[in-house]
């Protein structure tokens, strides 16, 4: 089988898409990037016809989506997915709908499928045939067997992670989704696209004080200092 790869990052505001083609990388800039309103038209003019649920197990793609949803609220967490060379259309429908149904609006997970070594690092969303379950912060998922497997390893989470945990269970992805998504949009007016996806813990604030009773979830010291500040911030723009 032939090998075949794609991948999109950032540099700086400017979103690179890049396809491996005869073993070499080519790679363009986007005309939108994938944060914000537009950013599925965008990535399914990229996938053409992949973007439909990548696995039939209701349960299973339910914790995946859990999972990427963890892993984009710290830039330290990654989901690493191991693939076999022939699952291609597999990696392609599973970015179109972690994109779709699991990822904020505004965060952006560099992302990474293929059988050959990428033209760059950072990648936070990978399907890859050589990966290993190292203890890497996130999640690793093997879909290279009949039924696929779901490692966690979220050895600390912070506020937005914690809260958006708690949340999970009550409130279904889909509505606690749209109830961050609407805080970010609110946050994004104010400070702009990339501070508002920088600060999620004054997002996931935000979406506490619209829906819930006050003081109902921990937040550390530091965390509440660093609140604090950006809170501060985001008033003064009002």
């Amino acid at each position: 089988m032939p090998s075949w790869g794609f991948c999109c990052y950032e540099n700086g505001a400017q979103a690179i898409f890049g396809r491996l083609r005869e073993a070499l990388w080519e790679e363009a800039p986007l005309a939108a990037g994938l944060r914000g309103d537009g950013r599925m038209e965008a990535l399914e003019a990229l996938m053409g016809q992949a973007c439909a649920a990548p696995v039939r197990d209701a349960v299973f793609l339910e914790a995946l989506r859990d999972a990427a949803l963890l892993a984009s609220l710290d830039p330290a967490a990654s989901l690493r997915c191991k693939i076999r060379d022939d699952q291609r259309g597999l990696a392609e429908a599973a970015v179109c709908d972690l994109y779709r149904n699991a990822l904020p609006r505004l965060l952006f997970m560099p992302f990474a499928a293929g059988t050959e070594n990428l033209p760059t690092e950072g990648f936070r969303l990978l399907f890859m045939t050589d990966l290993a379950p190292e203890k890497r912060e996130g999640a690793f998922v093997d879909f290279t067997a009949g039924q696929p497997s779901l490692q966690l390893n979220f050895p600390r989470l912070n506020f937005a992670q914690r809260t958006l945990r708690a949340l999970l269970q009550p409130l279904g992805l889909g509505l606690l989704l749209s109830m961050f998504n609407a805080a970010g949009h609110a946050a994004e007016e104010r400070l702009g696209t990339r501070k508002a996806a920088q600060y999620t813990d004054l997002v996931a604030w935000l979406m506490l004080r619209r829906n819930f009773p006050a003081n109902e979830y921990a937040i550390t010291g530091p965390e509440h200092a660093q609140l604090q500040e950006r809170v501060k911030e985001y008033d003064s723009m009002g």
